[in-house]
C-alpha cells in the first residue's frame, strides 16, 4: 500500500501540470496571443474569401430545414436545394432592382443634404457666436466655408465611381455565396456523417448526431426569426416615413432592416442617415428630425418587446460580448463584420450549449 501511495505521489509530482515552470506558462500564453493575432490578421487579409463562406454557412443553416422538409415530401434533395437558393437569389435580385435607382439618386443628393444640415447647425449656433469675440471669429470662418456647395456637389461623380468600383468584388462574393449555399444544402448531411465517423464509440456518435440536429434546428429558427423581425421593422419604418412625406420610404426601410442585424451601431447609423435625409426634404429642423425620431421609437418597441418575446431569454446574448464582437469584427471586416457579428455569436452560443465541454463558452455569451 505504501509503495503504491509513494508511486502515486511520485507520479503526481512528475506530471506536466506539476512540473510546469513560470517560463513555460508565460511561453504558452504568448503563443496563444500570437496565434490570436495571426488569426485576426488572416481574417482581415482573406476578407473576400472568408466573409462569403460565413454568409453561405448561415444561409445553409437557415434553409436546411426547408430542404429537409421537401425531401420528406419526396422532392429530390438537389431540386430542393436549388429551389431554396433560387428563392433567396430572387428575393435579393428583386430588392436590388427595387432599391438601386433610389439609392443612386440619394447618393447624389447626400452632399447637398449635408451642406443644408451644416447650414442649419450654423444657424443654431449664431446666438452663441454673439456671446464673445472668439465665437464671432468662428462665425466668420463658418460663413466663409458656407459657399462650398459646388465643391461638395462636384465630389458626387467620384463617390458614384467609388461605389461602382466595388461592383466586381461584390459580384464575385455573391457568386461564391450562391454556389457554396447550394453545396452546403446538397451535401450538408454527408459532411455531418463524416464528422460522426470521427467519434470514438457508438454513444458518442449518437450524442453528436442529436446535438448537431438540435443545434441546426435552433440556428435555423433563430436566423429565420431575426430576419422576419428585421423585415417587419423595415416595413414599419417605411410606412412611418411614407406618412411623414419622406421620398423612397422602401429604401430607408430596407436600410433599417439590414442595419438592425448589427445592434447598437446599426440603428445609430440608420438614425444618422435618416437625419440627413430629413434635412434634405424639410426646412424646419423639427420636421427633419421626425424621421429619425419615428425610426428610434419603432426600434425601441422592437428591441424591448418584440424580440425578447419571440426569440426568448434562452437565446439572448450578453450585451458586453455583443458590443465587443461588433467592435472587433467591424474593425476587421467593416460593414460586413457588423452585420455578421451577432448571427455568428448566436451560432457559437447554440453550438457550444449542445457540444460536450462547450457550456463555459455558452455561459460566457449568455445574458
Amino acid at each position: 500500500m505504501n509503495g503504491g501511495t509513494g508511486a502515486a505521489e511520485e507520479s503526481a509530482e512528475t506530471s506536466p501540470a506539476a512540473t510546469a515552470t513560470p517560463e513555460a506558462v508565460l511561453r504558452t500564453r504568448l503563443l496563444g496571443a500570437l496565434v490570436t493575432l495571426l488569426v485576426a490578421y488572416t481574417c482581415a487579409v482573406a476578407e473576400t474569401m472568408i466573409v462569403p463562406i460565413l454568409v453561405a454557412i448561415l444561409l445553409g443553416l437557415m434553409f436546411a430545414p426547408f430542404v429537409r422538409t421537401l425531401e420528406r415530401w419526396h422532392v429530390p434533395r438537389p431540386v430542393g436545394a436549388l429551389g431554396a437558393v433560387a428563392i433567396a437569389l430572387a428575393l435579393g435580385i428583386g430588392a436590388f432592382a427595387l432599391l438601386a435607382a433610389p439609392a443612386r439618386e440619394w447618393i447624389a443628393r447626400m452632399p447637398r443634404a449635408l451642406a443644408h444640415l451644416e447650414s442649419v447647425i450654423r444657424d443654431l449656433r449664431r446666438p452663441l457666436q454673439a456671446a464673445s469675440a472668439a465665437t464671432r471669429e468662428l462665425g466668420k470662418l463658418a460663413s466663409i466655408d458656407g459657399g462650398q456647395n459646388v465643391r461638395v456637389v462636384d465630389s458626387t461623380p467620384g463617390l458614384l465611381a467609388q461605389v461602382a468600383s466595388m461592383a466586381p468584388a461584390l459580384l464575385a462574393g455573391i457568386t461564391i455565396i450562391v454556389f457554396l449555399t447550394f453545396l452546403f444544402l446538397l451535401h450538408g448531411d454527408a459532411l455531418l456523417r463524416k464528422f460522426v465517423t470521427l467519434a470514438p464509440h457508438l454513444r458518442a456518435k449518437r450524442d453528436l448526431v442529436e446535438a448537431t440536429r438540435l443545434a441546426q434546428h435552433e440556428l435555423s429558427l433563430y436566423m429565420i426569426t431575426i430576419t422576419l423581425i428585421n423585415a417587419a421593422l423595415g416595413l414599419a419604418t417605411a410606412g412611418a416615413l411614407y406618412l411623414l412625406g419622406i421620398p423612397d420610404p422602401l429604401l430607408w426601410g430596407g436600410l433599417a432592416a439590414l442595419m438592425n442585424f448589427a445592434p447598437f451601431i446599426g440603428p445609430l447609423l440608420t438614425a444618422c442617415v435618416l437625419t440627413v435625409a430629413g434635412f434634405a426634404e424639410f426646412a424646419s429642423p423639427w420636421s427633419a428630425l421626425s424621421a429619425p425620431a419615428a425610426f428610434l421609437c419603432l426600434h425601441l418597441f422592437e428591441g424591448q418587446l418584440i424580440t425578447p418575446h419571440l426569440v426568448g431569454r434562452r437565446l439572448e446574448l450578453d450585451p458586453v460580448m455583443v458590443f465587443l464582437a461588433l467592435v472587433v469584427l467591424g474593425w476587421i471586416w467593416g460593414v460586413a463584420g457588423l452585420l455578421l457579428a451577432v448571427p455568428l455569436m448566436a451560432c457559437t452560443k447554440i453550438i457550444a450549449a449542445r457540444v460536450p465541454g462547450g457550456q463555459v463558452v455558452a455561459t460566457l455569451l449568455s445574458r
